[in-house]
């Protein structure tokens, strides 16, 4: 691994850090200035993607609805790879995240795509299961709302 994939990988290491710690701020930090954030896997099952969002401003809201709902996210046994050009970092983990005050469990399994641009992050597709978070009956934040909307 060169210098150029080591820097990718760090880059979404801190990104999923920052996630698992529910850090906001952490995540301004790594986002370039045109950050976009897709959960691809829609309930419906239809091929548009569930939630888009499509600025820095929407992914952090998107963070921060996480950080609210859930006071405990980890990503346990993790794989990663990065591309041969460095451009992109893949995560499979299994997510081990809690809501003490729901107290629901919900447990899935992720793949997640990071692309990177000159240490980075440009634009994070998330696949789920998406029938297991439906299945915990939580409302959309405002930011999920807006993300289904555009």
């Amino acid at each position: 691994m060169n210098s150029v994939h080591q820097r990718s990988l760090e880059t979404a290491r801190a990104f999923i850090a920052a996630f698992e710690n529910r850090d906001p701020a952490t995540v301004a930090g790594l986002l370039s200035d045109d950050a976009t954030f897709v959960i691809p896997l829609s309930i419906a099952g239809t091929p548009e993607p569930w939630y888009v969002f499509d600025s820095p401003a929407a992914v952090l809201a998107y963070i921060e609805s996480v950080a609210a709902k859930f006071d405990h996210v980890a990503f346990l046994d993790k794989a990663w790879t990065v591309s041969e050009d460095a451009r992109s970092v893949f995560l499979q983990a299994n997510g081990d995240i809690l809501s003490s005050a729901e107290k629901l469990v919900y447990n899935n399994v992720y793949i997640f795509r990071i692309d990177v641009a000159e240490g980075r992050i440009v634009k994070v597709w998330e696949y789920a299961n998406p029938v297991a978070y439906a299945n915990l009956g939580i409302a959309d934040s405002e930011a999920e709302a807006a993300a289904q909307a555009g």
